[in-house]
């Protein structure tokens, strides 16, 4: 009994300094993001590029999201028709999210913890499931590693209601601990 009590003691110290690590390498920096609408995703002009862009962590889904380390995810939603098989379709439809994300920073890109966006839906945020449809070729995806200059694109499905389509929020985790996640709001067609 005192060995598994000494055990268990153990485990929780080793798991309290884990986490303590990774906040101490997450922790650096500012942790806001910025948003740029797709209007000015153009080549800025003079006195644009001047002046730095407010942060922010929400946008809508024509917005591209950049994390203070470079990093930037945009969201496309599209809505299509479910298969036969699909898995959580709701009316006919799955509702899919191209999640694209950029490695601007220096440093490779563990993207991992974002290949799994939390999606919500109406005034109350109803949570949407997650639908799969392996003849359109909806399913699990998942980032690897993204080196710096690099991108990649997974393409994620959700079952959402009709009714609904016009009020849809996308949280995607930031790259790491420190910063606040991207969030994006709309109506998905």
């Amino acid at each position: 009994m005192i060995g598994n009590t000494m055990f268990k003691s153990a485990r929780v110290a080793l798991a309290a300094a884990a986490v303590l690590s990774l906040g101490t390498l997450t922790a650096c920096g500012s942790s806001a993001n910025t948003v740029t609408p797709a209007a000015e995703s153009a080549a800025p002009t003079t006195s644009e590029a001047a002046a730095p862009a407010a942060p922010k962590s929400s946008g809508t889904f024509a917005d591209t999201i950049t994390f203070p380390d470079g990093v930037s995810v945009k969201v496309k939603p599209a809505v299509v028709p479910a298969g036969q098989y699909a898995n959580n379709a709701v009316e006919g439809k799955i509702v899919t999210f191209d999640v694209t994300v950029k490695n601007g920073s220096k440093e490779d890109l563990n993207a991992a913890l974002m290949s799994s966006p939390k999606v919500t839906y109406g005034a109350d945020g109803t949570a949407a499931e997650i639908a799969s449809d392996h003849e359109s070729k909806i399913g699990a995806s998942f980032f690897s590693t993204i080196l710096p200059g690099e991108t990649q694109t997974i393409k994620v499905g959700y079952g959402i209601p009709a009714a609904a389509h016009k009020d849809v929020r996308v949280e995607i985790m930031a790259p790491n601990f420190s910063d606040k996640p991207a969030i994006f709001k709309g109506a998905v067609k």
